[in-house]
């Protein structure tokens, strides 16, 4: 909400060296009262119609927001017929919202679990591209480095985790991250590299115990 300007008071203004024509300005405002008269009627609708704008916005988000909602209950009921309906409706009637973008990786999420994968990665990278950093953005890269193995893409796969890992996340994630990074260099026979991910994952002193259980496994398949 924009704060109300503070009055200056005609002693302030005096006081002002910038301002020491004043008596002139209010000369020529005299003058030219009619026109000024104008100019301020014109300001006063532009700020009207900015208000009103913010506020048509701000209303947008609030009802995008419980439509959102809505979605989400029918989703963790896995009513996912219903739920895909709400956030398509969420992607039509709020589109530019938050709540919108969310809708992509729900739709992507379903879309994945319906096998199909073009409509998955096709809202999935929706959302990516769309998003800062947020508690949905590792599972969206995996999901969307999932897709690329399908398709036999190992390097898109790859460049998708590297995507992840430079966002900064959480220690943890980066490790998942790194880990499946690990699998797919297997894949490819690329066991020098993997073997100094695996290294550097392993000198961690606080390293989760399913974190390291996963590494040693991945050692065992080099």
């Amino acid at each position: 909400m924009l704060k109300p300007q503070r009055k200056i008071t005609r002693k302030e203004i005096k006081r002002d060296p910038f301002l020491e024509t004043i008596d002139k300005i209010e000369y020529n405002f005299e003058q030219n009262r009619k026109t000024y008269l104008y100019i301020a009627l014109g300001l006063i609708a532009v700020i009207i119609s900015g208000n009103f704008l913010l506020n048509k916005q701000s209303q947008k988000d609030i009802d995008s927001n419980s439509a959102l909602g809505i979605a989400l209950v029918a989703f963790d009921n896995e009513d996912y017929e219903n739920a895909k309906f709400q956030f398509e409706t969420i992607l039509s009637d709020f589109s530019g919202t938050n709540s919108s973008n969310i809708a992509n990786y729900y739709l992507g999420k379903i879309s994945f679990e319906n096998n199909d994968l073009t409509k998955a990665e096709s809202y999935l990278n929706e959302y990516l591209n769309n998003s800062e950093p947020d508690i949905l953005i590792p599972g969206t890269i995996k999901i969307l480095s999932n897709i690329a193995l399908k398709n036999n893409e190992f390097d898109k796969a790859i460049k998708l985790l590297d995507r992840g890992l430079r966002l900064g996340l959480d220690n943890n994630i980066s490790n998942e991250f790194k880990l499946l990074k690990v699998s797919i260099l297997i894949e490819q026979d690329k066991i020098e590299i993997a073997q100094n991910i695996l290294n550097e994952i392993l000198l961690e002193k606080k390293l989760p115990i399913h974190l390291k259980q996963r590494s040693e496994e991945l050692i065992g398949m080099m």
